[in-house]
């Protein structure tokens, strides 16, 4: 799939992205139309798969299940996604009759469909989770995912009786979107890389900030991956999570006892004036 990015950015046309502007090229308004930008340019290379927006795809899936609540709700229990991609209120949008809307917190901005039924197959899809930099503003690595989400999402596959089969079944993958808006030409991508979830080296991770909702901050063009199985990767993350927490913990204690006993001397301090 890079590669095949690789050659649509040679082309100055297909490189345009539409609808993104100097003016929007922020956060979640700069997402979406690179996000469409995405979908158009996958549909375009005739590979055998089909790609949805996420409440496009649970639409589908959904209609094949029927408007029943106790089946949708065994859905989302038992498919390796759901818990990552379905929210309640789009659960009550489609039993309710209506267009299931968007979810802020999905781990997906887009997802692939790469089997050949999808009654049967709902399983067979890859989430891609898409990030996006302008390469002429300095910014902070993004949030790539909660590391602490991550990490509760594998206790629950890996508790089911068919852990490691379902484990199996998870493909989540990064794909990073640099580009520049040129005077004349506008939004057009410079470079793409996509990186698989489990394949991430994580002794290269940068930080985990547990001051931001324990998000996972990294530039998808500076991940590096490495040979791992799945387990492995599991097991590595939740070795590196603890670490880091515990190195957390201790300077948070020490900044903390050090505020809390300069206080206390203030206090001191200040009972000790009001008696002269």
């Amino acid at each position: 799939m890079e590669i095949e990015f690789a050659e649509t950015i040679k082309d100055k046309k297909r490189r345009i992205v539409s609808g993104l502007t100097k003016e929007d090229a922020y956060g979640h308004e700069a997402g979406i139309p690179i996000e469409e930008w995405i979908k158009t340019n996958l549909q375009s290379i005739g590979w055998d798969l089909s790609v949805y927006r996420p409440n496009e795809f649970l639409q589908n899936v959904f209609t094949t299940v029927g408007r029943d609540e106790r089946r949708i709700q065994n859905l989302v229990r038992t498919a390796w996604w759901g818990r990552l991609m379905v929210s309640r209120r789009q659960v009550t949008e489609f039993l309710g009759g209506k267009l299931i809307g968007g979810y802020q917190q999905a781990a997906g901005d887009l997802v692939l469909f790469y089997g050949k039924n999808l009654t049967r197959e709902m399983d067979r899809v890859i989430l891609l989770n898409v990030k996006s930099h302008h390469i002429r503003r300095l910014s902070r690595p993004p949030n790539i995912m909660s590391a602490q989400r991550l990490l509760e999402f594998f206790y629950n596959i890996l508790g089911r009786d068919d852990g490691y089969q379902t484990l199996e079944s998870v493909n989540i993958w990064f794909v990073g979107i640099y580009y520049d808006i040129v005077e004349g030409e506008g939004a057009t991508v410079s470079d793409v890389h996509i990186r698989d979830l489990f394949k991430l080296d994580l002794s290269q991770l940068p930080q985990i900030n547990f001051d931001a909702a324990i998000q996972i901050q990294w530039h998808v063009k500076d991940m590096k991956e490495t040979v791992q199985d799945k387990l492995a990767f599991v097991e590595r993350l939740s070795d590196g999570f603890i670490e880091e927490w515990r190195e957390h913990v201790k300077a948070k204690q020490r900044k903390y006892d050090r505020l809390a006993t300069m206080l206390k001397q203030s206090v001191t301090k200040a009972r000790e004036s009001s008696f002269t």
